[in-house]
Protein backbone atom coordinates (compact mmCIF):
# COMPACT_ATOMS: atom_id res chain seq x y z
CA UNK A 1 0.00 0.00 0.00
CA UNK A 2 1.25 3.45 -0.90
CA UNK A 3 1.15 6.13 1.79
CA UNK A 4 -0.54 9.42 0.91
CA UNK A 5 0.19 12.58 2.86
CA UNK A 6 -2.46 15.30 3.31
CA UNK A 7 -3.06 16.91 -0.05
CA UNK A 8 -2.11 20.61 -0.24
CA UNK A 9 -4.89 23.13 -0.71
CA UNK A 10 -4.43 23.81 -4.40
CA UNK A 11 -7.06 25.47 -6.58
CA UNK A 12 -8.16 23.47 -9.63
CA UNK A 13 -7.46 25.56 -12.72
CA UNK A 14 -9.78 26.19 -15.63
CA UNK A 15 -8.27 25.09 -18.92
CA UNK A 16 -8.81 25.96 -22.55
CA UNK A 17 -7.39 24.47 -25.70
CA UNK A 18 -6.83 26.26 -28.97
CA UNK A 19 -7.83 24.89 -32.36
CA UNK A 20 -4.21 23.84 -32.82
CA UNK A 21 -4.18 21.83 -29.59
CA UNK A 22 -2.30 24.35 -27.45
CA UNK A 23 -3.41 24.35 -23.80
CA UNK A 24 -3.81 27.31 -21.44
CA UNK A 25 -4.60 27.45 -17.72
CA UNK A 26 -6.45 30.21 -15.90
CA UNK A 27 -5.01 31.16 -12.51
CA UNK A 28 -7.24 32.15 -9.55
CA UNK A 29 -6.31 35.76 -10.36
CA UNK A 30 -7.80 35.35 -13.83
CA UNK A 31 -4.51 35.28 -15.75
CA UNK A 32 -4.11 32.79 -18.60
CA UNK A 33 -0.78 30.96 -18.74
CA UNK A 34 0.31 28.53 -21.45
CA UNK A 35 1.10 24.98 -20.39
CA UNK A 36 4.75 24.04 -20.16
CA UNK A 37 4.19 21.43 -22.88
CA UNK A 38 2.78 24.15 -25.13
CA UNK A 39 5.89 26.25 -24.56
CA UNK A 40 8.24 23.36 -25.22
CA UNK A 41 6.29 22.56 -28.38
CA UNK A 42 6.79 26.02 -29.89
CA UNK A 43 9.06 25.99 -32.89
CA UNK A 44 9.84 23.43 -35.54
CA UNK A 45 11.29 20.13 -34.35
CA UNK A 46 13.72 18.81 -36.96
CA UNK A 47 13.55 15.24 -35.68
CA UNK A 48 9.75 15.30 -35.82
CA UNK A 49 9.74 16.64 -39.37
CA UNK A 50 12.21 13.96 -40.44
CA UNK A 51 10.12 11.27 -38.76
CA UNK A 52 6.96 12.41 -40.54
CA UNK A 53 8.74 12.56 -43.86
CA UNK A 54 10.11 9.06 -43.35
CA UNK A 55 6.75 7.49 -42.50
CA UNK A 56 4.48 9.67 -44.59
CA UNK A 57 1.82 11.93 -43.10
CA UNK A 58 -0.98 9.36 -42.92
CA UNK A 59 1.13 6.68 -41.26
CA UNK A 60 2.78 9.19 -38.93
CA UNK A 61 -0.59 10.51 -37.75
CA UNK A 62 -1.83 6.97 -37.13
CA UNK A 63 1.27 6.13 -35.09
CA UNK A 64 1.00 9.40 -33.17
CA UNK A 65 -2.60 8.61 -32.21
CA UNK A 66 -1.67 5.06 -31.21
CA UNK A 67 1.11 6.30 -28.96
CA UNK A 68 -1.15 8.95 -27.44
CA UNK A 69 -3.77 6.33 -26.51
CA UNK A 70 -1.08 4.10 -25.04
CA UNK A 71 0.33 6.96 -23.01
CA UNK A 72 -3.08 7.96 -21.64
CA UNK A 73 -3.89 4.37 -20.65
CA UNK A 74 -0.55 3.77 -18.92
CA UNK A 75 -0.83 7.08 -17.05
CA UNK A 76 -4.31 6.14 -15.88
CA UNK A 77 -3.14 2.72 -14.72
CA UNK A 78 -0.17 4.20 -12.86
CA UNK A 79 -2.41 6.73 -11.12
CA UNK A 80 -4.85 4.02 -10.02
CA UNK A 81 -2.04 1.79 -8.80
CA UNK A 82 -0.47 4.56 -6.70
CA UNK A 83 -3.92 5.41 -5.33
CA UNK A 84 -4.20 1.82 -4.08
CA UNK A 85 -7.20 1.20 -6.35
CA UNK A 86 -8.20 -2.21 -7.64
CA UNK A 87 -7.45 -2.39 -11.37
CA UNK A 88 -9.76 -4.33 -13.66
CA UNK A 89 -7.29 -5.43 -16.33
CA UNK A 90 -10.15 -6.60 -18.56
CA UNK A 91 -10.96 -2.96 -19.30
CA UNK A 92 -7.58 -2.32 -20.90
CA UNK A 93 -5.86 -3.56 -24.02
CA UNK A 94 -3.31 -6.24 -23.17
CA UNK A 95 -0.49 -4.16 -24.66
CA UNK A 96 -1.28 -1.34 -22.23
CA UNK A 97 -1.24 -3.79 -19.33
CA UNK A 98 2.13 -5.14 -20.48
CA UNK A 99 3.59 -1.64 -20.55
CA UNK A 100 2.09 -0.82 -17.17
CA UNK A 101 3.46 -4.01 -15.62
CA UNK A 102 6.95 -3.00 -16.72
CA UNK A 103 6.49 0.46 -15.21
CA UNK A 104 5.15 -1.04 -11.98
CA UNK A 105 8.59 -2.45 -11.24
CA UNK A 106 9.77 1.12 -10.63
CA UNK A 107 6.54 2.55 -9.25
CA UNK A 108 7.09 0.47 -6.13
CA UNK A 109 9.88 2.87 -5.17
CA UNK A 110 7.31 5.69 -4.80
CA UNK A 111 5.82 6.58 -1.41
CA UNK A 112 4.56 9.44 0.78
CA UNK A 113 2.64 10.84 -2.16
CA UNK A 114 1.64 14.52 -1.97
CA UNK A 115 -0.64 14.33 -4.97
CA UNK A 116 -1.20 13.16 -8.53
CA UNK A 117 -2.46 14.96 -11.61
CA UNK A 118 -2.19 18.28 -9.83
CA UNK A 119 -2.75 21.52 -11.75
CA UNK A 120 0.10 23.93 -10.94
CA UNK A 121 1.28 27.31 -12.15
CA UNK A 122 4.15 29.74 -11.66
CA UNK A 123 3.79 33.51 -11.61
CA UNK A 124 7.56 33.75 -11.95
CA UNK A 125 7.78 31.62 -15.09
CA UNK A 126 4.27 32.57 -16.26
CA UNK A 127 3.49 28.97 -17.21
CA UNK A 128 1.24 26.24 -15.87
CA UNK A 129 0.77 22.50 -16.19
CA UNK A 130 -0.45 19.27 -14.66
CA UNK A 131 2.16 17.16 -12.89
CA UNK A 132 1.92 13.36 -12.86
CA UNK A 133 3.07 12.84 -9.29
CA UNK A 134 4.70 14.63 -6.38
CA UNK A 135 6.07 12.16 -3.88
CA UNK A 136 9.16 10.45 -2.54
CA UNK A 137 11.20 8.22 -4.80
CA UNK A 138 13.48 5.95 -2.81
CA UNK A 139 12.91 8.28 0.13
CA UNK A 140 13.70 11.54 -1.69
CA UNK A 141 10.98 14.11 -2.45
CA UNK A 142 10.78 14.37 -6.22
CA UNK A 143 8.75 15.40 -9.22
CA UNK A 144 7.88 12.03 -10.76
CA UNK A 145 6.87 11.90 -14.40
CA UNK A 146 5.58 8.88 -16.32
CA UNK A 147 6.51 8.46 -19.96
CA UNK A 148 5.86 5.81 -22.60
CA UNK A 149 8.11 5.06 -25.55
CA UNK A 150 8.18 2.63 -28.43
CA UNK A 151 11.96 2.22 -28.29
CA UNK A 152 14.69 2.74 -25.71
CA UNK A 153 15.90 6.30 -25.24
CA UNK A 154 19.08 7.86 -23.95
CA UNK A 155 19.19 10.71 -21.46
CA UNK A 156 20.51 13.18 -24.02
CA UNK A 157 17.43 12.55 -26.16
CA UNK A 158 14.92 13.65 -23.52
CA UNK A 159 16.22 17.08 -22.54
CA UNK A 160 12.74 18.61 -22.87
CA UNK A 161 11.38 16.11 -20.34
CA UNK A 162 13.84 17.48 -17.80
CA UNK A 163 12.82 21.04 -18.63
CA UNK A 164 9.17 20.06 -18.17
CA UNK A 165 9.73 18.44 -14.77
CA UNK A 166 11.94 21.31 -13.63
CA UNK A 167 9.07 23.67 -14.37
CA UNK A 168 6.78 21.51 -12.21
CA UNK A 169 9.29 21.65 -9.35
CA UNK A 170 9.35 25.45 -9.53
CA UNK A 171 5.54 25.61 -9.70
CA UNK A 172 5.23 23.32 -6.68
CA UNK A 173 7.65 25.44 -4.64
CA UNK A 174 5.72 28.61 -5.45
CA UNK A 175 2.35 27.10 -4.61
CA UNK A 176 3.31 25.18 -1.45
CA UNK A 177 6.61 26.70 -0.26
CA UNK A 178 8.07 23.18 -0.31
CA UNK A 179 11.28 23.02 -2.40
CA UNK A 180 11.98 20.07 -4.68
CA UNK A 181 15.44 19.46 -6.10
CA UNK A 182 15.03 16.00 -7.60
CA UNK A 183 13.27 14.97 -10.78
CA UNK A 184 12.57 11.38 -11.77
CA UNK A 185 11.35 10.24 -15.18
CA UNK A 186 9.99 6.69 -15.29
CA UNK A 187 9.69 5.40 -18.84
CA UNK A 188 8.08 2.16 -19.96
CA UNK A 189 9.37 0.96 -23.33
CA UNK A 190 7.08 -1.01 -25.63
CA UNK A 191 9.95 -2.86 -27.32
CA UNK A 192 12.12 -3.06 -24.22
CA UNK A 193 12.29 -5.61 -21.45
CA UNK A 194 12.76 -3.21 -18.53
CA UNK A 195 11.54 0.30 -17.72
CA UNK A 196 14.03 3.16 -17.84
CA UNK A 197 14.69 5.49 -14.92
CA UNK A 198 16.22 8.93 -15.48
CA UNK A 199 17.09 10.97 -12.38
CA UNK A 200 18.66 14.38 -11.96
CA UNK A 201 18.65 17.62 -9.99
CA UNK A 202 16.82 20.67 -11.29
CA UNK A 203 19.86 22.95 -10.96
CA UNK A 204 21.28 22.54 -14.46
CA UNK A 205 17.88 22.87 -16.13
CA UNK A 206 16.58 26.13 -14.61
CA UNK A 207 18.60 28.43 -16.89
CA UNK A 208 17.81 26.48 -20.10
CA UNK A 209 14.14 26.44 -19.10
CA UNK A 210 14.04 30.22 -18.69
CA UNK A 211 15.85 30.59 -22.02
CA UNK A 212 13.28 28.40 -23.79
CA UNK A 213 10.42 30.38 -22.27
CA UNK A 214 11.93 33.66 -23.44
CA UNK A 215 12.55 32.27 -26.91
CA UNK A 216 8.92 31.18 -27.12
CA UNK A 217 7.42 34.48 -25.91
CA UNK A 218 6.51 35.78 -29.37
CA UNK A 219 4.96 32.47 -30.39
CA UNK A 220 3.08 32.17 -27.10
CA UNK A 221 1.60 35.66 -27.51
CA UNK A 222 0.23 34.65 -30.89
CA UNK A 223 -1.24 31.44 -29.40
CA UNK A 224 -2.98 33.40 -26.63
CA UNK A 225 -4.75 35.55 -29.20
CA UNK A 226 -6.10 32.46 -30.96
CA UNK A 227 -7.06 30.36 -27.91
Amino acid sequence: MFNHLPRPNLTELETKQSATGKRFYKTPEGVWYPSITTILGVGEKEWLTNWKNMLGEKKANKERDRCAKRGSAVHELAEKYLNNETIDIKKYHHEYINDFNKLKLKLNAVDNIRGQELALYSDTLKVAGRVDCIGEYNGVLSVIDFKTSTNNKYKQWIFDYFLQTTAYAIMWHERTNEPIEDIVILMTVERGMMPLVFKDKIDEYVAPLIKRIREAENGISKLKRTK
